[in-house]
């Protein structure tokens, strides 16, 4: 019989302390009041997953509203899949499930096991294997043991980021795992089902938004002296900036530096926050050169930019001369993660050489310069990832903004707004567009591509330009249920005189979609209207 006290105990001590609070971690920076920030996940909520009805008379059906770990423990013995957008908690919601269950074994009788999908590599089982054997290094266990303990319903399964494959075949190894141990209690995250699929889960959660009093419940809590002042400038804006833990405490961040303003749209946002990490969080902290500071933003956008390319094989190399940079070894449909560290510094040596610098080979010092003071981190397998896909995301948004002007209208068409992964990416860097020619450009080859993709952007723009580029979506001529639609996706301003004057419409269906359109921009003048 296996002693699974050392297992546990490794656990708490690793996870026991820093999930109370939703922040990144930080190594060596300013240190903030130990009771700013915090915010408890049995707070979280979470509903029942539902698809768009057809039929109205469906939409009165009634969710199942539970607090987030509440309703994982329920529904993790038939299978349950979490769904929350990009920081809305997800993983930290597995990894406080995880140390709950570490802490009271007896109670639970099941042995929790995270499964970090973003590092698969050869099987779901070597997964499992690696994660008991770092917590329990002296374990004496097979792939066979492991098949016969799944069987027995040893084990809690918490799969993290089912959209964070790293290939078809890894999903499908999954989708088998699943249907081959369907006895195992397993819980599963992902952000987007367009990106990894469902695997046939019927139990689905939602996370949901942080409510108006939790945003600012947070806002005071981190700014004690100018939170007030903070949503006295947000006003309705809080509602968009503010729904995830972790939108909102960058835009705390931002703010506490930023002389106390708010930038004007999640693009900035971000740009905003980085530079504050570096030139305040990071300021005194020391350095292998002076010129490494100076490349931070640079080396990170181009790291971004290769793992977003994705690789048709973790084992492919990654630079020219070397095998590396041949646009063969680039997944269109894919992206990394993490990525090697060895293969890291292959990518900025050759950067830098590209770049012209003079000494190359500062690209190693530079990278141990990022991981001890930024927003990578060294993960499982010695391999680096971004704190959170989103700034991943950000700052490949940002490489992207560089590279815009150079590329055709049919490269910008199929080799980024026609893939998923380019997505979130291509949303922020169109707010940090500011050339109004350009920003209609985009706007109109993603409505040719996708007209959901481009209802995005063509809210995402600076507001200044929406009138033109929400014409665009009129311009389509649609039927109206679907302009609607693309109009809620938007969540411009701009419509809300033309989706207000459609709820006297005679059709029912027109009526209450634009009901349901009005709910999602949540701006001010709708709830004076109302």
């Amino acid at each position: 019989m296996i002693n699974w006290t050392p297992y546990l105990e490794s656990i708490c001590d690793k996870y026991a302390q820093w999930w109370e609070t939703y922040t990144l971690t930080d190594v060596v920076g300013e240190k903030h009041d130990a009771k700013a920030g915090k915010f408890s996940l049995l707070d979280f909520r979470i509903v029942t997953f539902e698809p768009e009805k057809e039929k109205p008379e469906e939409k009165n059906e009634k969710k199942e509203e539970l607090n987030v770990l509440e309703g994982l423990r329920r529904y993790a013995a038939e299978h349950v899949l979490l769904i929350g957008r990009p920081g809305s908690g997800k993983s930290t919601a597995l990894e406080r499930l995880l140390l709950e269950m570490a802490e009271n074994p007896l109670l639970n009788e099941k042995i929790p096991v995270l499964v970090e999908l973003r590092y698969y590599r050869t099987s779901i089982l070597d997964l499992i294997k690696e994660f008991l054997l770092r917590h329990h290094p002296n374990l004496s266990i097979e792939r066979e043991k492991i098949e016969s303990l799944l069987r027995q319903r040893q084990f809690l399964l918490l799969f993290d980021g089912v959209n964070e494959l790293p290939s078809e075949d890894a999903r499908q190894d999954l989708h088998k795992f699943r249907k081959d141990f369907h006895e195992t209690p397993m819980v599963f995250t992902t952000r987007d089902l367009r990106m990894g699929g469902d695997l046939e889960i019927s139990k689905k959660l939602e996370m949901q938004p942080l409510t108006q009093t939790q945003m600012e419940d947070f806002v005071r809590g981190y700014l004690p002296e100018v939170g007030e002042q903070m949503l006295l400038q947000l006003g309705s804006r809080l509602q968009e900036f503010g729904q995830t833990p972790l939108f909102l405490w960058m835009l705390c961040s931002v703010f506490q530096s930023n002389q106390n303003n708010i930038p004007s749209s999640l693009g900035y946002i971000f740009r905003s926050f980085t530079e504050v990490y570096d030139n305040k969080i990071k300021r005194y902290v020391p350095t292998s050169d002076d010129a490494s500071r100076d490349w931070w933003g640079r080396l990170l956008q181009h790291l971004a930019w290769v793992m977003t390319q994705g690789l048709t094989s973790p084992q492919t190399p990654l630079l020219r001369g070397e095998g590396l940079n041949d646009g063969s070894n680039y997944s269109q449909t894919e992206i990394l993660v993490a990525i090697s560290y060895d293969d890291a510094i292959k990518v900025l040596t050759e950067f830098l050489r590209e770049q012209g610098y003079h000494q190359p080979l500062k690209a190693e010092e530079w990278l141990k310069d990022l991981l001890k003071h930024h927003l990578i981190q060294i993960g499982l397998e010695n391999k680096i990832e971004f704190r959170h896909q989103l700034i991943q995301e950000y700052y490949a948004a940002e490489r992207l903004l560089q590279q815009i002007s150079t590329l055709s209208d049919e490269e910008l068409q199929w080799e980024y707004l026609n893939y998923l992964k380019w997505t979130e990416p291509a949303a922020l860097m169109v707010e940090l567009v500011k050339d109004e020619e350009l920003a209609l450009r985009i706007v109109s080859l993603a409505l040719q591509v996708d007209w959901q993709l481009g209802a995005r952007l063509a809210g995402a723009v600076k507001s200044e330009w929406q009138e033109k580029t929400i014409g665009l979506i009129y311009s389509l001529g649609l039927p109206q249920l679907l302009e609607i639609h693309l109009l809620a996706i938007s969540r411009s301003e701009i419509v809300t005189t033309r989706l207000i004057k459609l709820l006297q419409y005679q059709d029912f269906d027109v009526r209450r979609s634009a009901v349901n359109a009005l709910g999602k921009i949540q701006t001010k003048r709708i709830k004076k209207y109302y």
